[in-house]
């Protein structure tokens, strides 16, 4: 499976690269095993920090344990850039969380999986084995939801582009935000 999540993360790299040039400092909220952070911090160069709420880590990486809050366990302005990769369709506070993102670093980098039926059937049978005790509300939302909810969080949103290999079956947005203001 760390093949499957090596991949993902060479995508969210590519996906993120034009956007990371000038940040050392990364926080990954729902860094899961850490395969992707890992990824993350070599293709992008930064130092990354994990958080989640569960701690079932098989890579070495700077981690803290998160509560289900939506509050972040970290000091305003911590990071250059705080990443939510593929995790929050998993989280009843997206709200929270974004404006923790915001609260803790002046850019937010968000990589989420596109609704559909092998979205659904994939990510609950792939977070089962990685951690069973994963919630998962799928909680997905449109491109155009997603921009509605940016804007009545006051944030200036970006639209990035994703590129996929030939042979990837799973679509993705990936969004840029900055605080307004």
């Amino acid at each position: 499976m760390s093949l499957t999540q090596k991949e993902r993360g060479k995508i969210i790299a590519e996906s993120y690269r034009l956007w990371t040039h000038d940040a050392k400092n990364v926080l990954d909220v729902g860094c899961g095993n850490g395969v992707v952070s890992n990824v993350l911090r070599k293709r992008l160069d930064v130092l990354i920090h994990g958080t989640d709420i569960i701690d079932y880590r098989k890579e070495e990486l700077l981690f803290t344990k998160m509560n289900e809050s939506g509050k972040l366990p970290f000091p305003d302005n911590s990071f250059d850039i705080v990443m939510f990769n593929d995790m929050l369709h998993h989280s009843e506070e997206i709200e929270s969380l974004l404006n923790e993102g915001k609260r803790i670093a002046k850019t937010i980098l968000i990589f989420e999986d596109c609704e559909s039926l092998l979205m659904k059937v994939l990510d609950a049978g792939v977070n089962y084995i990685y951690c069973s005790d994963m919630p998962i509300p799928f909680n997905f939302k449109t491109q155009k939801q997603w921009m509605e909810l940016f804007a009545n969080l006051n944030f200036q949103a970006t639209i990035g582009k994703v590129s996929y290999p030939f042979w990837y079956p799973l679509n993705h947005m990936v969004f840029k935000l900055d605080r307004q203001g």
